[in-house]
């Protein structure tokens, strides 16, 4: 059954070229990758390859989809990264230069990052895309990430923090202990439609 192949992910950066202290930005990213992992564990953690791309590989889709959005509301101020999902097989191919990976799933993963770089102009809020065997499946999935990339867009930095620390299960008054604002702040920010719907829209998933 294709829901029970695995999904490889790609993240790549965007824009990479553009800033400035590109070691920090590669520093904050490889943290953000490894506080996701905690949050919604991966098959195969988010390692490094070539430039600016990351691959790991999640056991089923709705831990993904958790997983990417976890990784987005921790990214710091001005990064991000596009996710490209493929479902299916992912396979490790004979290499002395270390991890090589092949298989339908990576092939669907690449296809979807860069069928996100050919639609970047017309939308640029668009960094998550799902490629898959099943048209419809890929049609529902993708529709959810398109509006889950617009939320997401949205948001500044801080209420991506709230709703991060909300998706841990954290109580409003952690929250703000934490970060140093007021629990009223707190409380405000997660109640916003958008902070909300992406909210909301993660427990349904994660539930299936």
């Amino acid at each position: 059954m294709a829901s029970s192949r695995p999904i490889a992910v790609i993240a790549d950066v965007v824009r990479s070229r553009s800033y400035e202290d590109r070691d920090a930005l590669q520093r904050q990213i490889e943290r953000a990758l490894a506080e996701g992992a905690v949050a919604v564990p991966t098959r195969e953690a988010f390692a490094a390859t070539v430039g600016d791309e990351f691959q790991a590989v999640y056991d089923t889709l709705p831990r993904a989809l958790a997983g990417t959005l976890h990784i987005q509301l921790g990214l710091p101020e001005g990064a991000a990264l596009r996710f490209g999902l493929g479902r299916g097989e992912v396979r490790p191919v004979a290499s002395r230069t270390g991890r090589v990976q092949d298989g339908p799933g990576w092939w669907r993963a690449r296809e979807a990052i860069e069928a996100l770089e050919a639609q970047e102009a017309s939308l640029p809020s668009a960094h998550s895309r799902f490629a898959g065997p099943d048209a419809e499946e890929n049609a529902l999935v993708n529709a959810y990430l398109l509006a889950r990339d617009q939320l997401l867009a949205g948001l500044n930095v801080r209420a991506r923090r709230y709703a991060r620390h909300a998706l841990e299960g954290r109580s409003q008054a952690d929250i703000a202990a934490e970060l140093g604002v007021t629990q009223p702040a707190v409380s405000q920010a997660l109640r916003r439609p958008a902070t909300r719907a992406l909210l909301e829209g993660a427990a349904l998933f994660t539930e299936a």
